[in-house]
């Protein structure tokens, strides 16, 4: 049985200064989720002028509540309606609430319906991967306790990464994060998230795009993306553990989200925090040290629907292994690339090329095959062999992968190894013997038949 109330003293009448620092000057109308008594609504009206609303579900919490702020309600979040007021809200409040929720992610999804199209989401949320619980399950326990990360009454855990997911479900841009009490001490992660400004109101495809430093690299991807994408797109940019301004600059850019993790997951597992949340019938796996040509998603569309059975299509390339590989490119700006992939869009007998391996430098698939085919294998490490591996998965689910001939994209290779100075080739020697082992080839290259064994 959950704790009473009584046995945690003081639980309902923090004020939590840590929260009203994160809340606008220039919020006018405020709503406080789990308020307490509210206090904290009631430190928040007397330093600006704004009216509190708040909701409680515990009744003695909820009196004083009333006298403190300008309307309270006592109802329990998991069903209350924020539409039967008729209300819109500058900033919306989540003061360790979230974890107590039976589904967080369709209650963030209902009160931003009724956040203004300039307002905040303010949320704390304990951090279940915090050293001190870690250790606990390294030694095989979780301990519940009467108050904190491990709050008896918590029903759902968050990480840093996980609560970026979170927000992203909801449909929110996560545009600060801060540890608190500190970093050294991560008990909590205070969030403020906003409604993004997005290109398109019903997107047809997601872009995800892996980043680790290189923020030029990145940028530029971006920034052609935004450019030369006409199809309906969002972009989705999960950083792995970034130390450059990637992560400074992702959290600053509303047109598109992003997901942050405190270490390089590496290809597979980084990418797959992506692929966890796709919401679209089509999404894109991204390297950020890509380049992107005018009306390449139309294009990819069209083509990749010439067949129902064909999931996976990569373009062309100055940059790849393999029969994708286009030979004496000439182009030497980003206007001759254009123009040199304008060249290659002409209608051809064979818009497409089947092929058993594609390269996930830069490929579109059809969001069915998360669901049938599954997520990238991430005993991979770092990179290489992941993109073999599930074009091999692929194929055995008798799926159909190819690249369009008359797509072209800029591949700046290996940008990220470089950047990081990562040995891109102990990275392969060791992802190949892997691959080799998990399938049971005997050979595997280019005019190589392949052996697979393993059934």
């Amino acid at each position: 049985m959950p704790p009473s109330d009584a046995m945690r003293p003081g639980y309902h009448n923090l004020r939590r200064r840590e929260i009203i620092e994160l809340v606008p000057t220039s919020a006018k109308r405020i709503l406080d989720l789990g308020c307490g008594t509210g206090e904290l609504g009631k430190a928040l009206k007397d330093r600006q002028r704004c009216h509190v609303t708040g909701i409680e579900l515990n009744k003695e919490a909820f009196k004083i509540a009333e006298k403190n702020l300008d309307l309270a309600f006592c109802d329990n979040v998991n069903r209350y309606d924020p539409a039967i007021t008729n209300q819109k809200y500058d900033c919306i409040v989540f003061g360790d609430i979230l974890e107590h929720l039976i589904s967080p992610w369709v209650v963030l999804i209902k009160f931003r319906k009724v956040l203004t199209d300039g307002g905040v989401v303010v949320a704390s949320i304990p951090n279940v991967g915090h050293p001190s619980v870690v250790a606990q399950l390294e030694r095989g326990l979780f301990r519940y306790e009467l108050a904190g990360i491990l709050d008896i009454t918590h029903l759902r855990f968050f990480t840093k990464t996980t609560t970026f997911q979170l927000f992203y479900k909801a449909g929110l841009k996560v545009v600060e994060c801060a540890a608190f009490p500190s970093t050294d001490n991560p008990q909590q992660y205070l969030i403020t998230a906003v409604k993004p400004q997005l290109k398109f109101e019903k997107p047809l495809c997601t872009v995800v795009i892996l980043a680790f430093n290189g923020w030029r690299f990145t940028k530029k991807c971006i920034d052609s993306l935004k450019e030369r994408t006409f199809a309906p797109y969002k972009v989705l940019v999960v950083d792995n553990g970034s130390t450059d301004m990637t992560v400074k600059a992702l959290r600053q850019d509303h047109s598109i989200f992003h997901v942050e993790s405190d270490c390089n997951q590496g290809f597979s597992r980084g990418f797959n925090l992506g692929l966890e949340l796709i919401d679209t019938p089509y999404f894109v796996i991204c390297n950020s040290d890509t380049v992107v040509t005018p009306g390449w998603l139309t294009t990819m569309l069209k083509h990749i629907n010439i067949e129902k059975d064909l999931v996976v299509l990569g373009p062309r390339s100055n940059y790849v292994s393999g029969p994708q590989q286009v030979e004496g490119v000439t182009y030497n700006n980003d206007k001759t690339m254009c123009e040199y992939a304008a060249s290659r869009s002409v209608d051809e007998l064979n818009p497409i090329s089947y092929f058993f391996r594609i390269v996930f430098f830069f490929v579109l698939f059809k969001s069915r095959v998360l669901s049938e085919v599954g997520y990238l294998d991430d005993n991979f490490t770092k990179s290489n062999f992941e993109d073999d591996d599930y074009c091999i998965r692929v194929s055995r689910k008798r799926l159909k992968a190819a690249y369009d001939n008359t797509v072209f994209i800029h591949h700046w290779g290996r940008a990220t190894f470089k950047e990081n100075k990562v040995n891109w080739e102990s990275e392969m020697k060791t992802n190949k013997a892997l691959f080799m082992s998990k399938w049971g080839l005997t050979e595997y290259g280019p005019g190589k038949a392949l052996h697979i064994t393993n059934v």
